[in-house]
């Protein structure tokens, strides 16, 4: 036995355990540090709050427990005994010597970038649990441990169960038993509010007790409060009041999406590591880049039948295809190019045709997934939708680019500045609709709308821009295109570039911006028109007579893609 152990004054005995410290309790359940009085070695100890006289709810409790323990992740600390003594069902947990001297987990302000850590952690823990069909319980502040390298377990699964779903049946006894789903969210809903608890040092609404708050979920307004012990991202304040939100369907669906969402958050916005690009390449590998559209053999035997055509009439079909010009990018930058002296990064098309000539092309249309890839049949429609808006901003650059200007450069980067979109369509195509959803919904305590970034961050942890540029990373491809599928900021003023990429910026800008006009009421287009022509006049100098042509033309030959497309 220890110094520290034998020194602990004893409060009581519970079974063969002295219990030494109240580490935190709820109305379901209480948490002890103890130790175990045949060995000395320290334990921790949960058990009911109060004596459970049903013994059938005691028996379940014990059944839950049991279940719970046969469950292995770092994120859980094992359990050593379940049982019940005189009425309270309990379990056990091994504790370090260290422990009788720590406090418990503090219910203390943390700075943000803890307070996101120990959520991710207790997220990551608590996503295992509910995916192995389980529910914890009982999370609270009481049941989370700190281990020697700062990370938080969870351990007590499993106790409070049928304790909670006894208080519910003995407040309501006409009601049927919570489904599982009910539960899964209110435990969701318990970890936003302990990383609430941690950011501001106070319990949510006042309320210590965790239970408690989570049946008042429904009714009351428990979003993260205005005024803070210390700024807050809109992005993460967001993320933490979608758990948490009154209406049960705008709310995580899991807690793993919960977990993925924050720890994408903290990988992009509080550290740079490129956290999301293991993410990404993870569906990259599974699902490819993106889909090759759809009759893609088709058009490479067209293209490579056209081997004495010219060049630029080679490339115009290849650029129907985003996918394909990507893979052609790649492949040019890469070792496939090698025997060719490359003097300078490839960043168009017709210079990756000059270079891998049909063989290569061959080739790269041969790797890539078939149509739909794994888009399901409702994600098939919005991917479309969102690849014809591309392809018409860059018909629209290409028609738009001033005399000089790289025409093909403008179209590619105009199409680039939606490969954040398209990527997310193809890979993340729930979140996609989770983030249109809070957009339509806005802020409903504010009143106030919810900005695309703002939302993709509080769905994804990163916003498109960021997508599109994590994926340009993990392909290697050069800093010249990433800088490119990020458009001109809407509340930056336009000036006139210096450089020839700053030039293809602006122009691809100016394109998606006039492009994204054709989403508003018509009636308001006009008036959105001329501010468009007018933050971008001393650049490009356009007047509205001149926009609506190159509209029209661009709208022709996308048609002309698509009713090729159709019939090939």
């Amino acid at each position: 036995m220890t110094d520290a152990v034998s020194a602990a004054p004893v409060l009581r005995n519970f079974a063969e355990f002295a219990l030494l410290r109240m580490l935190g309790r709820s109305s379901l359940t209480i948490a002890w540090l103890a130790t175990d009085r045949r060995t000395g070695q320290p334990v921790r100890l949960l058990a009911s709050t109060y004596p459970v006289n049903s013994q059938a709810v005691r028996e379940r409790c014990v059944e839950d427990a049991q279940r719970a323990a046969r469950l292995v992740h770092p994120r859980l600390v094992p359990v050593r005994k379940v049982g019940c003594v005189d009425r309270f069902p309990y379990l056990v947990c091994d504790a370090e010597p260290s422990d009788l001297d720590a406090s418990m987990v503090a219910p203390s302000a943390f700075s943000l970038d803890d307070v996101v850590r120990r959520g991710h952690d207790v997220l990551d823990g608590l996503s295992y649990v509910h995916e192995a069909g389980m529910v914890h319980g009982d999370l609270g502040n009481h049941t989370l441990v700190q281990d020697p390298t700062g990370r938080l377990r969870l351990w007590g699964c499993g106790l409070g169960i049928a304790l909670a779903s006894a208080r519910t049946a003995t407040a309501s006894p006409a009601a049927p038993p919570p489904a599982i789903g009910h539960l899964l969210s209110r435990e969701i809903a318990g970890c936003s509010l302990l990383m609430q608890h941690w950011l501001t040092g106070r319990v949510p609404a006042g309320e210590a007790d965790m239970p408690t708050l989570l049946g008042q979920m429904n009714t009351l307004d428990l979003r993260l409060p205005i005024q803070l012990p210390q700024p807050v991202p809109e992005s993460l304040r967001l993320i933490l009041n979608r758990a948490i939100d009154l209406h049960p369907q705008r709310r995580y669906l899991h807690a793993r999406s919960f977990e993925r969402v924050l720890g994408n958050w903290h990988q992009t916005q509080l550290l740079d590591d490129n956290g999301f690009d293991s993410v990404l390449a993870d569906r990259i590998r599974r699902g490819g880049h993106l889909p090759a559209r759809p009759l893609l053999v088709n058009r490479v035997t067209q293209i490579v039948s056209m081997e004495q055509e010219r060049l630029d009439t080679v490339v115009d079909v290849l650029l129907e295809d985003i996918g394909l010009s990507l893979g052609l990018l790649r492949a040019a930058n890469s070792a496939e190019a090698s025997a060719v002296s490359v003097d300078e990064a490839v960043i168009t098309v017709n210079r990756a045709m000059l270079l891998m000539g049909t063989n290569g092309l061959r080739r790269v249309a041969g790797s890539m997934k078939p149509w739909p890839g794994t888009l399901k049949p409702t994600g098939m429609r919005a991917f479309e939708t969102a690849m014809n808006r591309a392809l018409l901003a860059g018909h629209l650059a290409e028609t738009l680019a001033p005399a000089g200007m790289d025409a093909e450069a403008a179209l590619l980067a105009a199409q680039f500045q939606h490969l954040g979109t398209l990527l997310a369509a193809y890979h993340f195509p729930d979140e996609l609709q989770q983030i249109a959803r809070l957009k339509a919904a806005g802020d409903v305590g504010s009143g106030q709308p919810i900005s695309e970034e703002t939302a993709t961050l509080a769905v994804l942890g990163v916003d498109l821009p960021g997508l599109a540029s994590a994926f340009l990373r993990l392909w290697g491809l050069t800093e010249s295109l990433r800088q490119r599928v990020k458009p001109i900021p809407l509340d930056r003023r336009v000036i006139s570039p210096t450089t020839p990429a700053g030039w293809i910026k602006l122009v691809a800008s100016c394109a998606n911006e006039i492009v994204a006009l054709t989403e508003l009421p018509q009636a308001a287009q006009p008036d959105a028109l001329t501010s468009v022509l007018d933050r971008y006049h001393n650049a490009l100098a356009l007047d509205t007579e001149q926009v609506r042509s190159a509209m029209r033309r661009a709208r022709d030959k996308l048609s002309r893609h698509l009713n090729t497309s159709a019939t090939d």
